[in-house]
């Protein structure tokens, strides 16, 4: 009796033994965790300029804004901790394009760089901009675009182009975006 009594008591902890190691390994979850969005920025910007404008002789001429230039621009943009800044302005003021990528630090921020690029906005809409025609382009070709902890502004004719090119940047499968 006390056998039978010690085998039943040792089967039982095998089946327990057997249960606990089954579900050591886990499940793998319904849905993966995704990887973080990554864009190299200036890549993106030289593809998207170049695609956009094959014809170097019709295609603005853009320089970078950085130092007092920018925060002119951008005022307040300096005092976010950004992964990246990159702010390519026409360097005629007639010309309607502009071009303004930022990575944050923190998504905390996000909100803080979407207030600022609406100013720039709003500032060229009210008076920033000197020409009819620029001013309308910042009222009907502007886009402030966030993906993630990137905050993009697109300024200019092609701004629907534009903002379709960086809303495929850095997907594995631009068609799962």
């Amino acid at each position: 009796m006390l056998k039978k009594m010690t085998s039943l008591v040792l089967a039982g902890v095998m089946a327990l033994s057997l249960v606990a190691c089954g579900s050591q390994g886990g499940t793998p979850s319904a849905e993966p965790t995704p990887e973080p969005l990554s864009i190299d920025l200036a890549a993106f910007y030289e593809e998207m300029f170049s695609t956009i404008f094959t014809d170097p002789d019709n295609s603005p001429s853009m320089m970078e804004l950085t130092g007092d230039m920018l925060e002119q621009a951008y005022p307040g943009l300096g005092e976010v901790e950004t992964t990246q800044c990159l702010v390519y302005a026409p360097m005629i003021t007639a010309v309607a394009y502009e071009v303004a990528l930022v990575e944050v630090a923190d998504a905390a921020d996000v909100q803080a760089v979407q207030d600022i690029f609406q100013t720039r906005i709003d500032t060229q809409i009210e008076g920033g901009a000197f020409y009819p025609a620029t001013v309308e382009a910042w009222q009907n070709n502007s886009e402030i675009v966030v993906r993630d902890n990137y905050v993009a502004l697109f300024v200019g004719a092609e701004k629907d182009q534009m903002v379709e090119m960086f809303n495929a940047a850095g997907a594995s499968d631009p068609a799962a975006e």
